[in-house]
This record gives C-alpha cells, sequence and structure tokens, in this order.
C-alpha cells in the first residue's frame, strides 16, 4: 500500500484543527452524581493525542523506508501502540466527594486524598488550568489541561479545604 505524503499532511492539519479547538470549546462540569462533582478528561482532545503520534511517526518512516511495502504493517503496529498508550496516559476522572477528593484511572491504581490531610493546593505557574493537590502522604493528584472545567475545581477544591491556590 503506497501512502500519499499529501494526505499524511492532510490528516495531521485536521488532528491539530482538533486539538486547537478542543481548546476553544466552553467547558463545564461533565457530571455532578451523588458521589460528588465529577472532572473528567476532554474526549476529543483525547482521541486526536492518540491519533497524532502513529501520523507523525508513519510519515517519518514514509520518508526513510526503502521497504514501502512494510508501511501497512508498521502504521498497523502504531495505531495500536498509540491507543494503548493514550489510554495508559489518559488523566483520570477526579471526584470531590464530601470528604475526599479522588482520582480514578483505567490502568492503574486510584488515589485519594482526604480534604483534611491536603497540604498544598499549587497551580503551574503562567497556567491556570494545570493544578496539584498534594496530601500529607506524597499523594498527589494533577487536574491537567486534558480535563473539564479547571476553574472551577480549584475554585470548589478552595471552598472545600479553605486552603488557597498557590
Amino acid at each position: 500500500m503506497h501512502f500519499d505524503p499529501l494526505i499524511l499532511r492532510i490528516t495531521v492539519g485536521i488532528v491539530g484543527l482538533l486539538l486547537f479547538g478542543s481548546f476553544l470549546i466552553k467547558d463545564s462540569l461533565a457530571q455532578t452524581t451523588t458521589e460528588g462533582m465529577v472532572f473528567r478528561s476532554r474526549p476529543l482532545l483525547a482521541s486526536a493525542e492518540m491519533l497524532v503520534a502513529p501520523v507523525i511517526i508513519l510519515s517519518f518512516v514514509h520518508i526513510i523506508s526503502p521497504h514501502k511495502q512494510l508501511e501497512l504493517w508498521v502504521f498497523t503496529l502504531l495505531v495500536f501502540a498509540a491507543l494503548a498508550v493514550g489510554l495508559m496516559r489518559m488523566p483520570g476522572a477526579i471526584t470531590l466527594t464530601p470528604a475526599a477528593i479522588t482520582q480514578k484511572f483505567w490502568f492503574q491504581p486510584s488515589k485519594t486524598i482526604q480534604y483534611t490531610e491536603i497540604t498544598a493546593i499549587q497551580t503551574k505557574a503562567g497556567s491556570s488550568s494545570i493544578t496539584r493537590v498534594l496530601g500529607e502522604d506524597r499523594v498527589k493528584i494533577v487536574h491537567s489541561s486534558k480535563q473539564r472545567a479547571a476553574k472551577e475545581f480549584r475554585q470548589e477544591l478552595e471552598r472545600r479545604t479553605g486552603k488557597r491556590a498557590t
């Protein structure tokens, strides 16, 4: 199978527009459940990120590969590898329960910090969309730019703990 470089450029352009467009969409809470407020990841951003890596690597392989017939196999492997890595890197859903903050991942153990055990709430300098919550036992929960409603998350966390984000 022959990959046309124009198709690859168009694909990279579309994925780039999806990534850029995901930051322009107004954020809102994903859910308010009986457990508490749930902050999930942005699905458009996560899916676009999973597609970018195989397309870029395939473009590189296409340029340097003397064996063009191997590109289909390489592309198939890259897609599955990117999906696996993307699922592992997806930020966990953060829930603000009445007593604690929890973060549940697909392929990693869950994290929980009681509000009374929170030692600091940090925001990354120059970015209002990344918030780190540090617990007494070196537990760290991060609300990243890949998740929804960063401002609401920080405000609600400050209200529940009585601590200011620094």
